[in-house]
């Protein structure tokens, strides 16, 4: 068959799934089912979690920020790999709560404004002027931009 350019616009396909009767048990009982299947699909596919990243798994040790972020949603940056976490207005109240590296990890974030997921906090570089931790490669940059501006001369290799 010969295509001449006479091709008729795509129609609606139609999709089928497989369903338990306790999920077609509670499908029945709606008007439209293709309305309300195609929110869901374009709902999970349009909307990606921030903890995951949309690949389906947590890291272990991130289990105790979906806690954080079930009582309010509020996200910062990882300065060193860009992961978003979430932090908190009432971050003081919480932390005491966590483990000890991690209140470490975000007592540091509210001193300096710099936020680290433990990964990255775990590898990272601490500076010998503040103790600040630094993500890998960037010590250099921290003590030119924190402690050469505040008059004090850099330090030189020897």
């Amino acid at each position: 068959m010969k295509d001449h350019g006479n091709r008729k616009a795509l129609k609606d396909q139609l999709v089928a799934f497989k369903a338990d009767a306790q999920l077609a048990a509670l499908l029945s009982g709606v008007k439209n089912k293709s309305e309300l299947i195609r929110d869901a699909v374009y709902a999970f596919l349009g909307h990606l979690c921030p903890l995951c990243n949309g690949k389906g798994t947590i890291d272990a040790n991130r289990g105790h920020e979906i806690e954080l972020l079930l009582t309010q949603l509020e996200f910062a940056s990882c300065s060193g790999c860009h992961t978003p976490l979430p932090v908190l207005p009432k971050l003081r109240a919480i932390v005491r709560q966590l483990p000890k590296a991690d209140r470490q990890r975000l007592g540091e974030y509210e001193k300096t404004g710099e936020l680290l997921c433990v990964s990255c906090y775990e590898k990272a570089d601490q500076c010998e002027d503040c103790g600040q931790h630094v993500p890998q490669g960037g010590l250099r940059r921290h003590q030119q931009a924190r402690h050469t501006a505040s008059g004090r001369a850099e330090k030189q290799p020897i």
